[in-house]
């Protein structure tokens, strides 16, 4: 049994690779970590057992390394990201902090999470 982070996982793309995984590996849970903005939306989600929505950001740094820890965390899928060009154009500064800073902090957490005990792996 593996225990997923999928971040994202309530848009159209996070949303389409839960229904996949949870089709196809159905001994597997599935942590659902989405701010539920324009893109996201929990009914994408909806009956689906294996997975659990938590609404919040990945740059809440505390919550990310909790859900790794406490939750038992292997593998990270990593969907999260602001996409709509119309949107880059009059409003950039919210693509830098959810793609490149929240990149950046789901990383840098991870790292701290999985490595920080010197352990190399998640396990």
């Amino acid at each position: 049994m593996t225990n997923l982070l999928v971040t994202g996982g309530a848009g159209f793309i996070g949303g389409n690779f839960v229904h996949y995984w949870a089709q196809n590996h159905p001994g597997d849970t599935m942590i659902v970590l989405d701010c539920l903005t324009y893109t996201g939306n929990k009914s994408t989600i909806a009956g689906i057992e294996q997975a659990e929505l938590v609404v919040d950001d990945i740059r809440h740094t505390e919550l990310v390394a909790k859900l790794l820890r406490e939750r038992d965390i292997s593998t990270i899928l990593h969907f999260t990201a602001e996409s709509y060009v119309d949107r880059s154009i009059t409003g950039p500064d919210v693509f830098i902090e959810t793609n490149i800073l929240g990149t950046n902090s789901l990383l840098k957490t991870a790292r701290s999470a999985w490595l920080g005990a010197g352990s190399g792996s998640p396990h």
